[in-house]
């Protein structure tokens, strides 16, 4: 099932404008931004999942005397950082490759999220 057109799939020219003018129009934006707060939020909950020691631990730091806090911070905030840098980079390409340049009918979000066929 193709999900949604690209420009560069369109070899009519007639095609490439209404394409233009489609992508440019207000619903198709909103979708984009949903979609683009949809990946992000998949994304954010998958990391949780995966690095919540990460997180238990920052968290800890908090409670415990100030040398194993420190010790826990030190270990935590290099791992956090990485976790961020490797989030950003999955939301970034899941965008490019699922939403960026796409034209979108009202049910293509949910089939983004479920990852069915771009």
């Amino acid at each position: 099932m193709i999900l949604a057109r690209r420009l560069d799939e369109l070899d009519n020219e007639l095609a490439r404008a209404v394409f233009r003018a489609l992508y440019a129009s207000r619903a198709q934006r909103l979708r984009r931004l949903t979609a683009g707060a949809l990946l992000a939020a998949k994304h954010t909950l998958r990391g949780m999942l995966f690095s919540w020691p990460l997180y238990l631990m920052a968290i800890a730091g908090f409670f415990v005397p100030a040398t194993i806090g420190a010790f826990l911070w030190l270990l935590a905030v290099p791992g956090l950082g990485i976790s961020f840098y490797i989030l950003g980079k999955g939301i970034r390409d899941d965008y490019r490759a699922r939403v960026a340049g796409r034209v979108f009918a009202p049910g293509d979000l949910t089939r983004i999220l479920r990852g069915e066929a771009t």
